[in-house]
């Protein structure tokens, strides 16, 4: 049975304030390539505060995110924001049906888990997505030299005060080969594959047939 992560409001805090400006230019990243491969509706799956969602709606696009947490979906929807919602729902079990969306998104997602619960997310994110349409992963990969890379110092730092499970999901994603691990077990074939934060983050687009 896997399990579900929910933050409440001091988390979702402390992600306000600490983590989305340092994933801003990521967010960046992946509002650009939405642009480039012409998607208008567009779900962010553990949408946290719907920081990215909101950049895509400023963009022209139509976002929807997703998250577990009450508080998250409360900050998220406290920012407002035209051409968003904001549902609560476990990324497990998506509250929405088969081909939904142009495009998903699964953004630094994916490494808090379990393989297992890994690949239920997998499954859901391309379940919504509609042919043709686009599923947009972005998580760690560990770069050259890493004891001498500042940005993924900071990483291994940030996962480690993240709590217990959240740390064990960090360290097996990354011993299991982080993104390119993780494309490989599940015989994904991007059609672009880019990086952010100096190559610490790896970002993959697949086409759905």
């Amino acid at each position: 049975m896997a399990r579900m992560t929910s933050y409440d409001a001091l988390a979702a805090g402390v992600y306000c304030a600490l983590i989305d400006p340092l994933v801003w230019p990521l967010r960046q990243k992946i509002a650009r390539l939405c642009r480039e491969l012409d998607v208008r509706e567009i779900l962010d799956i553990a949408s946290a505060t719907g920081a990215q969602c909101r950049m895509l709606a400023r963009a022209g696009m139509t976002a929807t995110g997703v998250d577990l947490s009450e508080a998250m979906i409360a900050a998220a929807r406290r920012h407002g924001g035209r051409n968003v919602r904001y549902l609560r729902g476990s990324a497990f079990h998506l509250p929405f049906a088969r081909d939904s969306f142009d495009a998903s998104l699964l953004l630094l997602a994916l490494h808090e888990h379990n393989e297992e619960e890994r690949g239920l997310m997998l499954a859901e994110a391309l379940r919504v997505v509609r042919p043709d349409g686009y599923l947009l992963i972005a998580d760690y990969t560990v770069p050259n030299h890493p004891s001498f890379h500042i940005p993924w110092q900071a990483i291994r730092l940030i996962e480690g005060i993240a709590g217990a499970e959240h740390l064990a999901g960090f360290r097996d994603f990354v011993a299991r080969g982080g993104l390119d691990g993780f494309l490989t077990r599940h015989e994904l074939a991007p059609v672009h594959k880019s990086h952010s934060h100096f190559g610490a983050i790896g970002i993959a687009v697949m086409r759905m047939d």
